[in-house]
């Protein structure tokens, strides 16, 4: 049973003497979000997840795999959540098909006791159980795919899903008569306005020099950390401060900036990015839909290195800007690190310019698009029913 955090209205309730705050719901929607491990995934959710809670329209409850970053965000919000299995079907492990099996069970019964009006789901293949349980149930379904390119989830929700939602104007061969585009919804906390002069300070940065940010998700990413590291000799030359977010190779990095004398804070990870976005001029990072939507809504330029794997889909994420004049992009390889200092060049060069085209092509939700879409197909189906 799902036991709400948020209270609209206090009641105790008492079950085998442990006693609950709940929150009573007086003719409220109520959606089940289903979301993946990754932050791609689940970063979008939680945002829809706020805008639905915050229009006062909708009780929101989530799914997701047990990772412990996932459910500390989700207590830090104040959602009811419950932490379901990874699934995959895979010829490596032979349990894979009855884990799948069992999670749609667990999927039917979740969704049925917890009376859902709908289902919202973000990608991965953890949340195909939880799509089929909704068919089943006949449950309106709702999805939303962060890159260019649709990934399997959502071409299979083509003959499951209501409604599709696009992070960017690119319909493939997705049905339009059920497909939108609303954007790349981003959480509040990534937001957020801080003092550029307080956060400047804090770093032990000046505000004479570009701050430049440097990630490669939330770990770091080794290419990119190799990227800067081999091109010390040419940003030691240039008046930038950095903030690098380099995962496991913290140390490593700190060592390669101190021995330049290049002004540098770096961190395996940083929890609040709204900081970091406040005060970075000018990005270095890939090209997950996540981060694309994060540096257009704060108008970043960045030099964008797509992640070549998983399907290539950070590629077409950077060709779409890069074609638009809303970044730089190089693509990994050894020849990209012996051209950075010219790309990074040009985008110095172009800087304003790159300003003005982010707001053109940005794939932002900032006006809550993707909420309004899953109010409208909810309330039109009550209205119906």
């Amino acid at each position: 049973m799902f036991l709400p955090t948020a209270i609209h209205f206090p009641l105790t309730a008492c079950f085998q003497g442990v006693c609950y705050n709940v929150r009573m719901s007086v003719n409220k929607l109520k959606v089940a979000i289903v979301t993946g491990p990754t932050g791609g995934h689940f970063f979008p959710g939680l945002a829809i997840g706020e805008e639905l809670e915050g229009k006062g329209n909708a009780d929101v409850s989530f799914f997701v795999p047990r990772r412990e970053y996932l459910i500390r965000w989700l207590e830090k919000k104040g959602f009811e959540y419950k932490a379901v299995p990874e699934v995959r079907i895979t010829l490596k492990n032979i349990l894979s098909p009855f884990k799948f099996v069992r999670l749609f069970f667990r999927a039917v019964i979740f969704l049925s006791e917890g009376r859902f009006d709908g289902l919202v789901v973000t990608g991965s293949y953890t949340t195909v159980p939880f799509l089929l349980a909704a068919r089943l149930l006949n449950k309106k379904i709702f999805v939303h795919e962060q890159n260019f390119l649709p990934g399997k989830v959502t071409k299979l929700s083509v003959f499951i899903a209501d409604r599709i939602a696009l992070s960017f104007p690119h319909f493939a061969a997705l049905p339009k008569r059920k497909t939108a585009v609303t954007g790349f919804p981003i959480a509040s906390d990534f937001k957020r306005k801080f003092s550029a002069e307080e956060l400047l300070g804090e770093f032990g940065f000046s505000e004479e020099n570009k701050t430049v940010l440097v990630l490669g998700g939330s770990q770091g990413a080794s290419f990119i950390n190799r990227l800067m590291a081999e091109n010390m000799e040419y940003l030691e030359g240039k008046n930038l401060q950095f903030i690098h977010l380099a995962g496991k190779e913290k140390e490593k990095l700190e060592g390669d900036y101190e021995r330049r004398k290049v002004k540098a804070k770096v961190f395996d990870f940083y929890y609040d990015m709204a900081k970091l976005y406040n005060i970075a001029d000018i990005a270095v990072c890939r090209a997950g839909g996540g981060t694309l939507a994060e540096i257009s809504e704060w108008r970043i330029p960045a030099v964008v290195v797509p992640y070549p794997h998983a399907g290539a889909h950070q590629k077409h994420n950077a060709a779409y800007f890069a074609g638009r004049g809303g970044c730089s992009m190089l693509e990994q390889s050894e020849k990209s690190i012996k051209n950075f200092p010219a790309v990074f060049e040009k985008t110095l060069k172009d800087f304003e310019a790159i300003k003005r085209n982010l707001e053109k092509c940005s794939i932002s939700d900032s006006e809550g698009a993707t909420a309004g879409q899953i109010l409208g197909l909810l309330k039109n189906e009550k209205k119906h029913s």
